[in-house]
C-alpha cells in the first residue's frame, strides 16, 4: 500500500476515534481530576514515610528523595502503555461486538496499518492527558522536571513505538479469545507492575528483578526518571538507549508476525468477527 493510501487510513481512523471521544465530554473531564485520585494515595503514603522532605530509603535506591517525580513519571508512562493496549486490543473486541470487524478488514488496507492508525488519536488524547497531569501535579504536590525534555522523548518515543508491537500482540489474544478485558488488564498490569511503575524495581526479589531486566518498558522508565529528575539508572543511559532500540525493533517484528499469523488463522477456521 502506498504512503498516500496509508494517510488516508489514519486520517479516516483518527477522526473517528475523535468524534467518538468528543461525543462524551466526561472524557475531557476526567483529565483534570485522574491525577489526584491516582497519585494523591501514592503522595500521602510517601509524606508519612518521608523525615522533614527527605526519605532515606527511597535515597538508596534512587539516588535522591524525589518520591513525588518518581511517581508522576510512572503515572504519566503508563498512561501511554495502557492507551496502546487498550486501542489495539479493545478496539478489535468492539469491532466485533458491533459485527464491523469482518467488512473493515475486507478493504484493501494492510491489517497492521488499520490496528495502528486506531492509536493515533488515543494517543494524541494521552499527550493532552500527560500535560494536564503535569499541570496539576505541580501546583498539587510539587511535581518538576529539569530542561532535558527532547533527551527524555528520544528514550521514550523509540520505546513506545515497540510498545506498539506488543500492543500487536494483545490484539492477536483478543482475536483467539474473543475477550478484552481482561487479557488487557492482566497483561497491561504485569508488565507495568514488574517494570516499576510505581516502585523501584531493585526492592523486588532476585528472581522478579531478572524478569523486570527482561522488559524493555523497565529501560523506559529507568532512563526518563534519570534523565528529568536526575535518579539513579540500572545502567549508564547509552547502554538503556541501545537496549531499547533493539527491543523496538525486535518487538515490531516479532507482533507484525504473530498478529498476521493469527489474523490468517482466525480466517482460514472462520471465526475472524465472531464474539
Amino acid at each position: 500500500m502506498n504512503i498516500k493510501k496509508t494517510l488516508i487510513v489514519f486520517r479516516a481512523r483518527f477522526l473517528i476515534s475523535m468524534k467518538i471521544y468528543f461525543r462524551y465530554p466526561i472524557n475531557v473531564i476526567m483529565t483534570l481530576f485522574d491525577p489526584l485520585m491516582w497519585i494523591a494515595p501514592f503522595y500521602f503514603m510517601g509524606k508519612a514515610f518521608s523525615d522533614n522532605g527527605n526519605m532515606p530509603g527511597f535515597s538508596k535506591y534512587m539516588g535522591n528523595s524525589d518520591f513525588v517525580g518518581f511517581i508522576v513519571l510512572g503515572y504519566i508512562i503508563t498512561c501511554y502503555v495502557s492507551t496502546v493496549f487498550w486501542a489495539m486490543g479493545f478496539s478489535l473486541k468492539e469491532e466485533m461486538r458491533q459485527g464491523v470487524l469482518e467488512s473493515n478488514w475486507s478493504a484493501p488496507v494492510n491489517r497492521v496499518t488499520l490496528m495502528i492508525s486506531k492509536c493515533l488519536f488515543q494517543f494524541c488524547a494521552a499527550t493532552f492527558e500527560v500535560l494536564i497531569t503535569s499541570i496539576v501535579c505541580h501546583f498539587a504536590f510539587g511535581f518538576t522536571v529539569n530542561a532535558n525534555v527532547l533527551k527524555a522523548l528520544a528514550f521514550l518515543i523509540p520505546g513506545l513505538i515497540g510498545m506498539l508491537g506488543l500492543g500487536l500482540i494483545i490484539g492477536s489474544l483478543v482475536l483467539l479469545a474473543k475477550e478484552a478485558n481482561g487479557i488487557i488488564d492482566m497483561t497491561s498490569s504485569l508488565v507495568s507492575g514488574f517494570s516499576g511503575s510505581f516502585f523501584p524495581v531493585k526492592v523486588m526479589p532476585k528472581g522478579f528483578l531478572f524478569i523486570s531486566l527482561m522488559l524493555p518498558l523497565t529501560y523506559i522508565y529507568d532512563s526518563t526518571r534519570s534523565i528529568l529528575i536526575n535518579q539513579e539508572s540500572l545502567f549508564p543511559l547509552k547502554t538503556e538507549f541501545i537496549i531499547i532500540i533493539i527491543s523496538m525493533i525486535a518487538f515490531c517484528a516479532l507482533g507484525n508476525w504473530i498478529f498476521m499469523r493469527v489474523e490468517r488463522r482466525c480466517r482460514s477456521l472462520g471465526i475472524l468477527g465472531t464474539h
